[in-house]
């Protein structure tokens, strides 16, 4: 990682005496007309420079989420004539080929990603502070229109590193049709854990189409984390600013201990190790409930074959009501040739048409709370009852990623085998716990965190 990061600053270096624009000295001027933009970011009382120049966008995704992007970048171009922006599609390997462009000194201008693959980036330099820039923005910081609290997942060492998209959060999807034949009550606010065993247990059956199961277990490391909030646990002490591994608590092995019983006392859930789960998913009518991201109405909406709708999540006795989240926003490459143009592009998915045009695909929810509130995108066709729940979500919601330059590397190393090892059986919950709590302290020493 040291060698890594020695080349790349090299680079980076050797790029700026060739007189490529947009280092640490442009990227902490201020804005010179800061907070007005076409799109109704700061209320328009002057007019911002016109903009032109060409940049690189790059991002992966599903091609319904590229052709999204391809719209964003339509309509940006059309507000600013005399501008291009081409977009690098990466839909495989994604950090490790922007890892090797920033090698080679051809990173794109913008940068799509989570908030840990950027406190990488911004570590070794290779991204503009946007403070200045972000904090101009006065339209950002309406309380009743902006998600504010994920803010924090953005900040390395106290400065801004990327504009927002938005955000997913962890809920709970339960097959209709199946709770009504079983005569089982649907999911409410006051379900706890209990209740949702009890509930498993009965829908857990042999039926026409095969073994019918109560839920399902991730085998995404994850997905676990909203089980393990709801219960009182937690990985590190601030996920958006680690410095002390928690997860060895009493809580999280509680949280473990109940979903290594979901497969191996109950076996309400089949065990990803070893059962054959071809089609037996939720979406193929086998899983009666599944904790899920907020983007999964998205892929759901056109099930025909069987009614279903969406809740929080259960509750612990006696624990707040928790869940998990996952964030996205958009980073300007240091050494881009233009920087306002690069940062113009990355607050454009900000702005209210660019939120708007990221609403229509389902997949995240908008960081702008009235956008992703309206009933067009909230009570489409296909959508539950109960999607207003994504949006809600946010305000009880945990990092679900650390901030910290090597969390890739805690999870595949640490988390996933872990708990791959507890839902098949071959550890107790409290192995696994100390295990995890061991691992993840000797990678967190390793790694790095913001410093403010």
């Amino acid at each position: 990682m040291k060698r890594f990061l020695a080349g790349v600053l090299a680079i980076a270096l050797l790029a700026s005496f060739a007189g490529c624009s947009g280092g640490t000295e442009t990227a902490s001027t201020p804005q010179a007309n800061a907070g007005t933009s076409e799109a109704g970011s700061a209320g328009g009382e002057t007019e911002e420079a016109p903009l032109e120049g060409e940049i690189t966008f790059s991002t992966w995704g599903s091609l319904a989420e590229k052709e999204v992007n391809e719209q964003i970048i339509a309509a940006f171009e059309e507000a600013h004539p005399g501008t291009k922006v081409n977009l690098e599609y990466i839909p495989q390997n994604y950090v490790q080929k922007i890892d090797t462009m920033f090698m080679g000194g051809n990173a794109p201008d913008v940068i799509y990603g989570h908030p840990h693959y950027f406190a990488a980036w911004a570590e070794q330099g290779l991204l503009m502070d946007l403070t200045d820039r972000f904090e101009a923005e006065a339209d950002f910081y309406q309380d009743e229109k902006f998600a504010q609290n994920i803010y924090d997942a953005f900040r390395w060492n106290g400065k801004y590193i990327a504009t927002i998209n938005g955000h997913d959060t962890f809920l709970l999807y339960y097959n209709k049709d199946m709770f009504d034949e079983a005569g089982v009550a649907y999911p409410t606010d006051d379900w706890t854990w209990d209740d949702f065993l009890a509930a498993a247990q009965k829908l857990t059956k042999e039926s026409d189409k095969g073994q019918q199961y109560g839920t399902v277990v991730s085998s995404a490391a994850a997905e676990w984390f909203p089980i393990i909030y709801s219960f009182g646990g937690d990985v590190f002490d601030d996920m958006n600013k680690p410095t002390q591994v928690v997860f060895n608590s009493p809580e999280t092995v509680e949280a473990l201990t109940f979903i290594q019983d979901l497969v191996q006392t109950y076996h309400v859930a089949p065990d990803y190790q070893s059962s054959d789960l071809t089609a037996g998913t939720f979406n193929s009518g086998l899983v009666a409930m599944d904790i899920a991201g907020s983007w999964s109405p998205a892929t759901r909406k056109d099930i025909t074959e069987f009614k279903w709708d969406m809740a929080n999540l259960p509750m612990a006795e006696g624990k707040e009501r928790r869940t998990s989240a996952f964030y996205a926003g958009y980073a300007v490459n240091a050494q881009t040739k233009n920087p306002e143009l690069a940062y113009r592009f990355a607050r454009f998915f900000q702005e209210d048409e660019g939120q708007s045009i990221l609403s229509q695909l389902g997949l995240i929810t908008v960081i702008n709370k009235e956008i992703a509130s309206k009933d067009e995108y909230l009570k489409g066709e296909g959508m539950p009852e109960h999607h207003y729940l994504r949006v809600d979500s946010i305000d009880y919601a945990t990092n679900g990623y650390a901030f910290v330059t090597n969390w890739d590397e805690m999870g595949t190393k640490i988390l996933k085998p872990n708990f791959d090892q507890l839902v098949s059986g071959k550890t107790t919950p409290e192995a696994c716990a100390e295990a995890v709590q061991q691992g993840l302290e000797e990678l967190l020493a390793q790694g790095t965190v913001s410093a403010e």
